[in-house]
């Protein structure tokens, strides 16, 4: 056991699934070359293994939907405002596509005491980066203040979000963790999993206990509503899929679906209902019915094939400056993107672009739906907190979060594979690709 634990690649993948949840945690802007080194990493590790390279690329059903949706994002590039951005984000949603699938399968086919290795790595790494993260939250980030005050060069270029007095921060806006308590949501349900197949009760326990605490925490006492929702909802969609996991399934397909079929109604409807004057209502939330419903508005111009991929922030930069209307937080426009990728897609890629996601999201369902009813309630909260970030926050086409998406797929297969080698029953050799989008 000491040779194995001492030879290259079990050194290498400790130090790799350390480093890749610390790093994200800290810094999330770094998922990008994360996603893209951990998957090079799992198809190494694996085609190291004896596996073979055609049967990690395959083309099966799911695949070849996303590969689909990839290629008509080529083609609705040609006509976006950006055209460059729009052919990057094109390529960039490929490679995401690629690494993930193969990453996927890849761990599908790691031994036990490899996979074991790896989630103690990960683990460690999540607490030393999720301790990290719960100390900035609660003490309204001391730790980078005082980085910003012993080392003035490590500061933002832009000091909009510091409060500077006589040269000393003394204050950074809160909402600077958003990234990183959104990133924290994404590990939670992957880890429990894992946790959940150990078989010493007393550290399945304190690890499920202490990991829920510490999340909890972090989220509930951070600026991040979408976070708190995901939180919430994903809370409610593991207990009700712990009896009712088929039932569950087709629950939140449906719900995938329909947010796509209703967003467009619903975010008039909100409008109309004057939500953006509620005084129940953040003033986040206000600005985002305001820029939904002006959203919505546009979409039937351009109702099938939409304006063109990351278009949003080119065509809102064209518009002339208007001031706010009496009793708006927010000037009738899109902004940079519409904080709903459900919305976001009916505008850039039409009718046609919502057809394709609905196909491609409907394939990820029917990998879930081939796990051992064990491992679905986890993966289902899993996925309903990606979808509420989804819903509510960041534009589909950022880099980082576009590779938070791939991450999360991984961490999900990566569980499923972790808690098969715990508990020694054979669902790992199917389970590579189910979580692979």
């Amino acid at each position: 056991m000491v040779k194995l634990a001492s030879r290259p690649e079990f050194i290498a993948i400790r130090a790799l699934f350390f480093l890749a949840p610390l790093i994200t945690l800290l810094a999330p802007l770094t998922t990008v070359p994360v996603l893209i080194v951990l998957s090079i990493a799992c198809v190494m590790t694996a085609l190291m293994n004896g596996q073979r390279p055609r049967e990690l690329f395959r083309l099966d059903l799911g695949l070849a939907l996303f590969a689909v949706v990839a290629v008509y994002l080529f083609i609705n590039a040609t006509w976006s405002l950006d055209p460059s951005r729009a052919f990057g984000k094109a390529a960039w949603f490929s490679l995401i596509v690629l690494m993930t699938f193969a990453a996927c399968r890849a761990l599908g086919t790691w031994p036990e005491r490899q996979l074991r290795a790896a989630f103690a790595a990960f683990l460690a790494g999540l607490v030393a980066g999720g301790a990290i993260v719960l100390i900035e939250v609660v003490t309204g980030q001391l730790l980078t203040r005082l980085l910003f005050n012993l080392l003035p060069f490590t500061r933002p270029d832009s000091a909009k979000t510091l409060g500077i007095k006589d040269g000393f921060v003394f204050r950074i806006a809160a909402f600077e963790l958003n990234r990183n308590v959104a990133v924290m949501l994404l590990m939670l349900w992957p880890v429990l999993l894992c946790l959940s197949r150990l078989k010493e009760r007393r550290w399945r326990l304190l690890g499920i206990v202490g990991l829920c605490l510490a999340v909890g925490i972090a989220i509930l006492f951070s600026e991040h509503q979408t976070s708190k929702i995901g939180l919430g909802l994903s809370a409610i969609v593991f207990l009700i899929a712990l009896p009712w996991p088929t039932l569950t399934r087709r629950a939140i397909w449906i719900g995938w679906c329909l947010a796509f079929v209703l967003v467009v109604p619903l975010a008039s409807a909100a409008h109309q209902a004057q939500l953006h004057q509620a005084d129940w209502l953040p003033f986040s939330a206000k600005a985002r019915v305001i820029l939904w419903a002006y959203t919505a508005e546009q979409i039937p111009k351009t109702p099938i094939l939409g304006i063109g991929i990351a278009s949003t922030r080119k065509n809102d930069k064209t518009l002339p400056k208007v001031e706010k209307p009496e009793g708006y937080v927010y000037a009738w426009r899109a902004g940079s993107h519409s904080h709903n990728q459900f919305l976001q897609t009916w505008y850039e890629l039409g009718a046609v672009g919502v057809i394709l996601l609905i196909a491609a999201g409907t394939s990820v369902f029917g990998y879930i739906g081939r796990l051992s009813v064990r491992l679905q309630p986890f993966i289902f909260a899993h996925l309903t907190a990606f979808l509420v970030i989804a819903a509510f926050s960041w534009g589909m086409w950022q880099s980082w979060l576009m590779a938070v998406t791939g991450l999360a797929a991984i961490y999900a297969a990566f569980a499923v594979n972790v808690s098969a080698a715990e508990a020694r029953v054979p669902e790992r050799a199917a389970g590579a690709p189910e979580t692979s989008t």
